[in-house]
């Protein structure tokens, strides 16, 4: 057995349910505690059972998730929310309208699929993570196997290096080695392979083609053999992610249909339907439809057919755990938060105190500051973004840099080794050309601790004063550990492992580039619609509808005033009284929808759409990379909700001054 005792307790296999449990809570967020916490307080008031398949499957799941509540309580939670809403139902229908029955009963349903199916969500979320993370796995399982064709080794080296969640199957698989459950450890990675064989065709190509070539004695011809199995993985990637681009576009087209044809269609005729049909179209059915059903049914889409399929080169997962380790991301999370909260406040007071008396009337007034509340909201929802972003930006920035640079620095790094200089005198030798760069600045930390008195490998590894303890780069890592360990052997070897990483880097890099030309032209789609198209034509639509508002409260008020003359003497009061009095009521003046309230229903839906846009757009751009999410969420979000802002001011001020204009009727607001 290659594995040691000493080598696994380092790697810390006893506990993995207690990584289990941290990383669960970092990956899924407060939204995992506030699942449980309803899941406990309501799961017990209606008893349910589950059947014994359900049972077993929860199970299965639950050793990846650990939820601290069993399926009983799910089941027991989704059921009294289900009769909680038809409940709710029900009264309004007795009260109110019998449309609520159907309103209430959809949102029931909805509740009762999202408690009872939230589990399998994450689940398939944790997958899609790990799916993300293989190409990482198998760069650093052929890197070790070139140097040293031991899969033990080599899925110990894997599992040193890789992040969380993956890491944790590793482990697993690890501690089953040693515990003799598999045979060998080629018989533990084919069998994890086959696991993937469905959904990650490329990893289990590219570890069949590995271990095949393990077999070849001649070490010249094994490498190449390696070589052509991480490009031919590579290949197969790439074909899967061909076909998905394929599907992208279905996506783009239900968006568009969303947020673009599905608004223009309804928001225009909402205002006359409102009066004619006043209990069943009210602002607030309009909020329900177009701000909360309708994004959360766009983004739940994206959500299922991109962030599902995307697969990542290299995560950028260090960087939060980085932090979340060092219990300072909860401190920037709440920084952000009150910095936004102060926008909020300001919310607070427009609503309550300065817009809530304009709602209700037919004025400019009202328009303009309506207006200006929803691009209010937009401005906080940005302005979070952008300080939790900042937080960050100077380590992601260099954690980009050295991603970029990390390939030119290992060529230079394999010739200066290859001149005879020790590895300690190849980086100082190569130093003066990133002098100033991230790289740079590893170099010369790694000089000041062998100064110091450091050996070379604390000098780079040490928790407290190693280079890397300041820069979470799991790339990095890998590389400095097998160059650590190939110039044990002799600089000449150091040079050849160098020049292989610095190969694979490469391939890498050319693997992502013709990803992003694949989906390079949805995603000019996408961009058009966030930052032109959709807060134009959302804009046009909120300014038609607040015209035609206008219209319909003049031919109410006209109505109304010639419904009056039927009790004076004039000439014409035998002609109106002789009318039928439908004709006077067919506008009713109560029930319409006012330009503020209609502009702000509106605003939100761009609001919401928008958000859903911009998390596309870094599913497929950015791999789902939260920090992109953040950047791209300030980023276009200002330009959105400044360009709604500007065309639906100027024309539905320009529509209801027009309106004005042509209807010249005396009357009283």
């Amino acid at each position: 057995m290659d594995i040691s005792e000493v080598e696994l307790n380092r790697l810390d296999t006893q506990n993995l349910e207690g990584k289990l449990k941290l990383y669960k809570y970092f990956y899924f967020g407060n939204k995992l505690k506030y699942y449980e916490k309803i899941v406990k307080t309501f799961g017990n008031i209606i008893k349910i059972k589950s059947n014994n398949n359900k049972k077993r499957n929860f199970e299965k799941i639950n050793k990846e998730l650990f939820l601290d509540v069993n399926i009983d309580q799910i089941d027991s939670t989704a059921i009294f929310f289900l009769l909680l809403f038809i409940f709710i139902g029900i009264i309004s229908t007795l009260i109110i309208s019998p449309l609520y029955f159907l309103l209430f009963t959809s949102l029931g349903l909805l509740s009762y699929i999202l408690v009872d199916y939230y589990y399998i969500i994450l689940y398939n979320n944790l997958n899609t993570k790990k799916k993300s993370q293989l190409v990482s796995l198998l760069l650093l399982l052929a890197i070790k196997l070139r140097q040293n064709p031991n899969v033990e080794q080599a899925m110990l080296f894997a599992a040193k290096n890789i992040n969380l969640p993956l890491k944790l199957d590793l482990l697993r698989l690890l501690r089953d080695i040693y515990n003799r459950k598999y045979v060998s450890a080629s018989e533990a990675l084919i069998e994890y392979s086959r696991s993937w064989e469905k959904n990650a065709k490329f990893f289990y190509t590219g570890i069949m083609l590995i271990l095949s070539a393990l077999y070849d004695p001649d070490k010249d011809r094994r490498n190449f053999q390696i070589d052509k199995s991480i490009e031919e993985a590579l290949e197969e990637l790439v074909n899967e992610l061909y076909e998905f681009s394929r599907e992208i576009r279905s996506t783009i087209n239900l968006v568009s249909m969303l947020g673009i044809t599905l608004p223009v269609m309804l928001l225009t005729v909402f205002p006359l339907a409102s009066i004619f049909l006043e209990n069943i179209f009210s602002p607030l059915v309009l909020f329900i439809l177009f701000d909360i059903l309708i994004p959360v049914l766009a983004f739940y889409s994206i959500n299922y057919s991109i962030s599902s399929k995307i697969v990542n080169v290299f995560s950028n997962d260090d960087i939060y755990l980085f932090y979340y380790l060092k219990r300072e991301d909860l401190t920037n999370k709440l920084i952000s938060i009150a910095s936004g909260l102060s926008v909020s406040i300001l919310l607070f007071f427009i609503i309550f105190f300065v817009i809530f008396q304009y709602l209700y009337k037919f004025d400019v007034s009202g328009i303009l500051l309506s207006e200006f509340l929803v691009f209010l909201m937009g401005l906080s929802v940005s302005l979070i973004a952008f300080i939790y972003y900042s937080h960050y930006k100077d380590l992601y920035k260099n954690l980009e840099k050295i991603a970029t640079d990390l390939p030119p620095f290992l060529l230079s790094l394999s010739s200066a080794l290859n001149e005879g200089y020790p590895v300690e005198k190849a980086m100082i030798y190569v130093y003066p050309k990133y002098k100033g760069s991230p790289i740079g600045d590893f170099i010369s930390k790694v000089y000041q601790n062998l100064r110091a008195g450091l050996s070379f490998y604390d000098s780079i590894f040490d928790m407290r004063y190693g280079a890397l303890s300041k820069i979470p780069s799991s790339q990095l890592r890998a590389t400095m550990e097998l160059l650590y360990e190939a110039s044990g052997q002799s600089p000449s070897e150091a040079a050849v492992i160098t020049s292989i990483i610095a190969k694979y880097f490469l391939l890498m890099s050319k693997v992502k580039e013709r990803i992003k030309d694949l989906v390079a032209e949805d995603l000019s789609q996408l961009k058009s619609l966030l930052r032109i198209l959709a807060p134009i034509i959302l804009g046009i639509v909120g300014a038609v509808s607040v015209m035609i508002i206008e219209i319909l409260y003049k031919l109410s008020f006209q109505f109304s005033q010639i419904s009056n003359l039927a009790s004076s003497n004039s000439n014409f009061s035998q002609y109106i009284n002789s009318l039928p009095n439908v004709i006077f009521n067919i506008f009713n003046l109560n029930s319409l929808t006012s330009p503020a309230t209609m502009i702000i229903i509106i605003g939100i839906f761009n609001l919401a759409i928008a958000f859903v846009i911009i998390y596309a757009i870094n599913s497929i751009e950015n791999s789902g990379d939260k920090l992109g999410f953040y950047y791209y969420l300030y980023k276009y979000y200002i330009m959105n909700i400044t360009i709604f802002f500007i065309f639906s001011t100027l024309s539905s001020i320009g529509l209801y001054i027009f309106i004005q204009g042509i209807l010249n009727i005396n009357y009283f607001v």
